[in-house]
């Protein structure tokens, strides 16, 4: 069996608690707050959104640089006597891990309800054995770890105490550091995407200052859509043309595209369907091209 170290299991734990807390939280939040919608056609603001991100994650990796650095502070050993009790508090943040463990298990396993009902659930004799032993075992193991986490701690020092503390709050603090730097992480992802898609809008908009294109409405790129594919952005029937606006994969490279545009989101596809109206107007489209501005 794998053996883990302190750390990690003090991270496990921390992880359940947060994950309850949590759904608390979100239990007793009522709906969920509107977000805006990306700012896919402005590329200033999209830019200044993966700025903020970016800015984000630095702050929060230089956060968990300086918890990082807090808990090898506390974890230095320093002569005999000092190390003899990291040990012992080692030793105990350990035996408390495993007694908790033991105790979140038992309480998963149900009350004495529960129990009967796993006991009377039983195929026979022999069966009914089996679970009433593990009943018991489960119970002895909770208290017997729970009685040695007890004795350690009364025989350890006001000093190791708090050592322990001030260990759990910074393991706790490195947690929620990394934690929230994954989910920083995932929107800078997003944002990075967003400029790519409002980059494309934003030399759309140039083409269309210089040949005077008129923008179309949402209604008429519905009606283009709709004419098309149905308004289907993942169709893709064999027949050589792609996506909601039926693009040909020598006009989706042409306006910068990679893949197949059936397999590209629908805000690319439309950011691309625009970028080529602008450059050609209503002509790749010699039949739907109807519902655009001649």
């Amino acid at each position: 069996m794998k053996q883990y170290s302190w750390q990690q299991r003090r991270f496990a734990v921390s992880s359940l608690l947060l994950c309850v807390a949590l759904l608390f939280q979100s239990g007793s939040s009522g709906a969920l707050s509107q977000q805006k919608d990306p700012p896919w056609e402005d590329l200033e603001e999209a830019l200044l959104q993966l700025i903020d991100a970016e800015a984000n994650l630095v702050l929060t990796e230089t956060e968990i640089d300086a918890w990082e650095s807090e808990l090898a502070t506390h974890l230095r050993v320093e002569g005999r006597e000092k190390a003899l009790e990291i040990s012992f508090l080692i030793e105990m943040l350990e035996a408390e891990d495993l007694a908790r463990a033991l105790a979140i298990e038992a309480y998963m396993g149900g009350d004495p309800l529960t129990n009967a009902a796993y006991l009377l659930n039983s195929d026979s004799v022999g069966d009914l054995i089996f679970r009433r032993a593990i009943l018991i075992e489960t119970t002895k193991a909770v208290e017997e770890h729970s009685l040695m986490y007890a004795e350690m701690r009364s025989g350890a020092s006001v000093a190791s105490l708090e050592l322990g503390e001030k260990i759990d709050d910074v393991l706790v603090s490195i947690l929620r550091g990394k934690t929230n730097r994954s989910k920083i992480e995932e929107k800078i992802r997003e944002a990075e995407y967003v400029v790519q898609i409002a980059q494309i809008h934003s030399s759309a908009d140039l083409l269309k200052a210089r040949n005077r294109h008129l923008e179309p409405t949402e209604e008429q790129w519905k009606n283009l859509r709709f004419c098309e594919s149905t308004e289907t952005y993942n169709i893709s029937t064999g027949n050589g043309y792609y996506g909601a606006y039926q693009f040909d994969l020598i006009t989706w490279v042409g306006v910068g595209g990679e893949g197949k545009p059936s397999d590209s989101p629908p805000e690319e596809q439309d950011a691309r369907a625009r970028y080529l109206y602008h450059l050609n107007g209503w002509v790749p489209w010699p039949v739907c091209g109807r519902f655009l501005p001649q």
